[in-house]
């Protein structure tokens, strides 16, 4: 996998933004260039939650209150990974509609191009 190129400061502040679509395109760019474990990966590291978190130290080891921090994160992460895929479905979905309206020249020429 490659690295991924957001930064941390803007992954944190999309995270922080929760739902709102402001940090979306910049995640769709990630998902679009490194796929579905690029998002992951790039929410994960702006939380810096994981620089204190070793599963195998934890497995055995994590508080209740760590367990429950954990799960948050991880809940929100995949709440905002579906957001950033259901907006990369609805773009491709206008995006092939425009392309099919156009008929058959549109198709051809958007295919060269």
């Amino acid at each position: 996998m490659k690295a991924h190129r957001s930064s941390p400061a803007h992954a944190e502040s999309t995270i922080k933004e929760g739902s709102r679509n402001d940090g979306i395109p910049s995640l769709l760019e990630v998902l679009r260039e490194e796929g579905l474990d690029g998002v992951r990966y790039a929410l994960w590291d702006a939380t810096g939650w994981h620089r204190d978190y070793s599963p195998a130290a934890w497995r055995n080891r994590a508080t209740k209150e760590q367990r429950r921090i954990g799960w948050e994160m991880a809940v929100r992460i995949e709440k905002i990974l579906v957001t950033v895929l259901h907006e990369a479905h609805r773009r491709q979905v206008e995006e092939t509609m425009e392309t099919l309206g156009e008929g058959p020249e549109g198709f051809y020429e958007s295919r060269l191009e």
